[in-house]
């Protein structure tokens, strides 16, 4: 199992936890980052830890003269977020890899997601469901079509043999207006190659009360609001166990989200609004179903393991 992420600065703590995430579901799996400007010492940080536990993990940089003049949108989309697509160069020996952005948690075995068949497909993906109208009437598709970048399953080797990154890179400059300028290209590439997975491999944790009960098995921070700048954001409490069991030095959120916000939750469930005891069932459920049976696991799992892992 080839497992691939990519990263700059912004996402270092995300990083780190991924790595460790993924690793203890998935003690086999060989890891590859791609550096897109993580600073050296936290560079050296990862190198450390992943020796000290075995981890098979090799951090490459990207080729900065592929994607320096790329389109970006700030914080939210850096040259960072065009490393994925450089993966089959990065890769000349594998024909497969799963890609997973550096704000994921690992928090299954991913054998079912590894062995999936994507025979002629380019890549599989989960599809996003929350992309604007506008984004998709610009590339003539549908909501049902449009997948998220975020966790994928890519065929290098169709890759490689179609050249398929210089295509999105290509779509990028010619539409630089587009608002998920990477994602919408590799969407506008691969449209009617792509094998769609269930929602539980792209969980979104913001996106929780929407989408279709599914027990995670990948839980995507994805949005403004990390588990590590904020507190109380949805499945932080999962995100923090992993960040304490890890021993990294991560710091965990303290920002508050608007106050405004928790209050208008707390008249909402006195209004006895929908959308409010929709948010606390949802919840409760996610609480009942995932997290309380997922932490006692991972505790049982620590009590047992190595003196040595424990104390990375």
């Amino acid at each position: 199992m080839v497992i691939v992420t990519a990263s700059d600065n912004n996402f270092v703590p995300g990083l780190f936890l991924f790595i460790f995430s993924a690793w203890i579901h998935n003690r086999e799996a060989k890891f590859v980052v791609i550096d897109a400007g993580i600073e050296p010492a936290a560079v050296i940080e990862l190198r450390r830890f992943c020796g000290r536990n075995g981890i098979d993990c090799r951090i490459v940089q990207a080729d900065a003269r592929r994607i320096s003049d790329l389109p970006t949108r700030g914080k939210p989309l850096t040259t960072a977020s065009y490393a994925r697509i450089l993966i089959p160069e990065i890769l000349p020996d594998c024909d497969k890899a799963i890609y997973m952005d550096a704000d994921t948690l690992v928090v299954s075995d991913l054998g079912g997601l590894w062995s999936a068949d994507l025979g002629d497909n380019l890549v599989a993906g989960v599809i996003d469901g929350f992309v604007e109208q506008e984004e998709l009437d610009d590339i003539d598709m549908s909501r049902n079509e449009y997948i998220n970048s975020g966790v994928l399953i890519m065929n290098l080797a169709a890759w490689r043999q179609e050249g398929i990154a210089d295509r999105i890179f290509a779509w990028v400059r010619e539409a630089a207006k587009s608002r998920y300028l990477d994602q919408t290209a590799l969407n506008a590439v691969v449209r009617g190659r792509v094998l769609f997975l269930g929602r539980e491999w792209n969980f979104f944790s913001e996106r929780f009360v929407e989408i279709e009960r599914r027990l995670p098995k990948v839980i995507h921070y994805a949005g403004s609001a990390k588990p590590w700048r904020y507190r109380r954001v949805p499945f932080a409490d999962v995100f923090n166990f992993y960040r304490t069991m890890s021993g990294f030095d991560i710091p965990e959120g303290t920002l508050l989200l608007k106050s405004a916000r928790r209050r208008k939750m707390i008249l909402g469930l006195m209004g006895l609004r929908r959308k409010y005891w929709s948010f606390a069932l949802t919840t409760h459920y996610y609480r009942r179903r995932f997290t309380k049976p997922h932490l006692r696991g991972l505790a049982k799992m620590f009590s047992t393991a190595p003196q040595a892992w424990a104390s990375s």
